[in-house]
């Protein structure tokens, strides 16, 4: 059965510059299939490392610009561009002038 969540039903977390909205989880959801979070960094802001150790990552641009530093590779990142983040791998995203906004998935979802 479709479910729609609200926006004040939504999680959100704070870790260091960055704010994590979470869209889908396995709490959510019910099934650990998919986990979905909206990111969001202001200009020249940087994410906390984060790995992939255990499922693959996603990466769709909302918004904004800047970059995604997997190992030691810098991978631009665009409005509606993707970055795919293998399992395994650990990335940081740094925000352009103009912000970063972003939607992370990762399949199967952590719990």
């Amino acid at each position: 059965m479709p479910t729609i969540f609200e926006p004040n039903d939504l999680p959100i977390r704070n870790e260091a510059d960055a704010t994590y909205t979470t869209l889908a989880n396995p709490a959510m959801l019910g099934s650990d299939a998919l986990g979905v979070e909206r990111l969001s960094l202001q200009a020249s802001k940087k994410s906390e490392p984060a790995s992939a150790a255990e499922s693959e990552r996603f990466l769709y641009v909302i918004q904004g610009s800047g970059k995604a530093l997997v190992g030691t590779n810098s991978f631009p990142l665009a409005r509606e561009s993707m970055l795919w983040v293998e399992s395994g791998d650990t990335f940081t995203l740094e925000a352009g002038a103009d912000g970063l906004e972003a939607l992370i998935s990762q399949a199967p979802a952590k719990g």
